[in-house]
């Protein structure tokens, strides 16, 4: 079974890579002196290779002289795995749901709401709608992790015409509501481009 890294994303200032080390100071979890090129995380992981290489990457944990000790009769393996289970800090990350969110008396007054979204960093087709209290939770042990998710806000207009009001010249007099959210949605898009496919409702909680 391949080692496992803590989390499934690192940004580039978590990870220092393209270390070398030419022995006694790292070894493997069954007690091989490692020579080579390695790489850590701020998390305290320490793996072989320059940088991460699925499937090849093996866990490395500080060096011990095995041979001045073993003579004490101790299965060093073993209690290796153990000591690295024990050091190995798992943080775990709150999977967000997808959130139905309604307008408040506020918004109707304002003529808009804030919708806010999380989309996963290392997979662009996750994107879904989340609430207030996800966002202030981001970070937090209870909350969404956010090396994995990131996450954005935008208004989405609930009143007025349904198309733009214009004047003799063309000019835009008042926004209506599909073309406003329609424009809104689409630049945002060109960041986030799944939530064409998340906002195609454009009048969805307009009164």
């Amino acid at each position: 079974m391949a080692d496992e890294r803590q989390r499934g994303y690192y940004t580039k200032g978590q990870t220092t890579n393209g270390l070398l080390t030419e022995g006694r100071q790292w070894m493997l979890v069954d007690g091989t002196e490692y020579i080579g090129q390695y790489h850590t995380y701020t998390t305290g992981e320490v793996f072989t290779q320059a940088s991460f290489v699925d499937g090849t990457s093996k866990i490395l944990i500080p060096y011990k002289d095995l041979q001045s000790i073993s003579e004490l009769g101790i299965v060093f393996e073993r209690n290796f795995e153990y000591d690295e289970i024990k050091q190995i800090d798992i943080l775990e990350s709150s999977t967000p749901n997808p959130k139905f969110i309604q307008p408040t008396d506020k918004d109707r007054i304002n003529g808009y709401m804030v919708r806010r979204f999380a989309q996963k960093v290392n997979d662009a087709d996750v994107l879904i709608e989340i609430n207030k209290d996800d966002i202030k939770n981001v970070g937090k042990p209870d909350g969404m992790d956010e090396n994995l998710y990131k996450t954005f806000s935008l208004r989405w207009k609930v009143t007025g015409p349904e198309d733009d009001i214009l004047d003799s010249a063309g000019n835009i007099i008042e926004s209506g509501i599909e073309p406003t959210n329609r424009r809104t949605r689409d630049l945002k898009s060109e960041q986030y481009p799944e939530l064409k496919n998340l906002l195609k409702d454009l009048t969805e909680f307009s009164f």
